[in-house]
């Protein structure tokens, strides 16, 4: 492997290293912060607000990351004209967004009836509004700063942007801490959000724009038309986020109504720390992804799958540890984690660490034809294995009341999303004549 693309992959891996314990850190820390600061209710106030505007986070449609790994092949093909114009246009559909967005919430917030919907004992309505505002427009503020993410990735420089944003995103958190242990609330807390963001996002186009001259923000080289090529693997990577959400939040609405809440707990506890297992995996496939859309531009079949092979042995030895900590220590950590207020189940254990493990060749390929934009009926499937995941388990716990059998029912959707994904690699990467013919997945 290229000792510069061997380079940027390891700088991405210690990105994403960085991001996932900057996660870590803002989870256990600010719990405890903010509850001791505001207390259980102004506390839950800010929860249910801050939690809604995330959904805005879809706002384009999935276009930056399409949009990204194409600019990733073009650069890699020479393509620097095509690059440019896949960057202004991505460019001015973003920002189009962010701005209506903007506008159509303000409107839309001072003219709902929020003081109906919401009845707060501490957060006034006026307050309120201006929160729910302030937080979305944090959010479309961070949506064009996926413009900014495409232009780095594309550039060989994915790891800068991903550390910085890791970063920006501390800081924000410091921010609101600091704020609320002064004696603020939520409002002051959504006007550092909203600032430190206004800040980072112009200041990552100036920095992208310094570091690579051949992307610049301009009309010039508009073409919407340009984009539509883009608009089913975009609307993919849309889905996919919407089939994990019913993954995750589905099983536990299931678990819940079948077992009740105390089950509920000792799931939700499992399946977050065999969850670290499947994130380092994730974070793996994240570093290597900017270079499989390289080689994909490049259209040299072995080298990209010379590489998916150096992936999944990484990936392979790094599940490997996980699982054997888990499976040595895994009831100490529950154990110290929650006070021994959970239980381990010793079956949904090892039924999730199985999941963690099928989930690794699926998630991996997902990865691979994401780079190449060829995702579309993957997409498709995750969704449907996601259903079906959810109605087994919604099944068996119903006529069995045997928690672990949940764990069965997420190893049975990895097994079914694997299928697609073995053959969809299989299509891309050996039906086709010589090394350099063009790579196609049946999209």
């Amino acid at each position: 492997m290229d000792r510069h693309v061997t380079r940027r992959i390891l700088h991405g891996l210690g990105a994403n290293a960085y991001g996932q314990l900057v996660v870590i850190v803002i989870q256990l820390a600010g719990v405890p912060i903010l509850l001791h600061a505001w207390g259980t209710q102004l506390y839950g106030e800010w929860l249910i607000l801050a939690a809604i505007p995330t959904y805005l986070s879809m706002a384009d449609l999935g276009f930056s990351q399409s949009a990204g790994n194409d600019m990733t092949a073009r650069m890699a093909r020479g393509d620097a004209a095509g690059t440019l114009a896949v960057f202004q246009s991505l460019s001015v559909l973003v920002y189009g967004v962010a701005i209506a967005g903007l506008l159509l919430s303000a409107l839309a917030l001072w003219l709902l009836p929020l003081q109906n919907w919401f009845q707060f004992g501490q957060l006034s309505t006026v307050e309120v509004r201006w929160i729910f505002w302030l937080l979305a427009a944090e959010v479309f503020m961070k949506l064009a700063d996926g413009v900014n993410h495409a232009g780095f990735r594309a550039n060989g420089d994915y790891a800068l942007h991903v550390s910085i944003g890791s970063t920006t995103t501390l800081l924000q958190m410091a921010l609101v801490w600091s704020l609320a242990l002064v004696g603020h609330g939520p409002l002051a807390a959504a006007v550092a959000l909203v600032a430190v963001r206004a800040v980072q996002t112009p200041l990552m186009a100036m920095l992208l724009q310094y570091r690579h001259r051949n992307l610049h923000f301009s009309l010039a080289h508009f073409r919407l038309g340009g984009l539509r090529p883009l608009l089913k693997p975009a609307l993919a990577n849309l889905a996919m986020p919407v089939a994990t959400a019913l993954n995750m939040q589905g099983m536990v609405l299931v678990i819940g109504a079948a077992l009740g809440p105390p089950a509920v707990v000792t799931f939700t506890v499992l399946r977050t720390l065999t969850g670290l297992v499947r994130q380092s995996c994730a974070n793996i496939s994240y570093a290597f992804e900017p270079e499989f859309a390289a080689i994909h531009g490049m259209l040299d079949r072995r080298r990209l799958s010379h590489m998916f092979g150096r992936m999944l042995v990484l990936q392979s030895v790094v599940v490997s540890i996980g699982v054997v900590v888990l499976l040595v220590g895994g009831d100490w950590i529950v154990k110290v984690w929650t006070h021994g207020m959970v239980q381990v189940d010793k079956a949904l254990l090892y039924w999730l660490l199985l999941s963690a493990v099928s989930s690794m060749l699926w998630h991996s390929g997902i990865t691979l034809l994401k780079a190449a934009n060829a995702h579309v009926k993957a997409a498709l499937w995750y969704a449907f294995s996601a259903v079906i995941t959810v109605a087994i388990a919604s099944l068996a716990l119903r006529l069995t009341e045997q928690l672990d059998l949940a764990g069965l029912a997420y190893v049975i959707g990895d097994l079914l999303i694997s299928v697609y994904i073995i053959y969809a690699l299989h299509t891309m990467l050996c039906r086709h004549g010589n090394s350099q013919a063009p790579m196609r997945a049946q999209v």
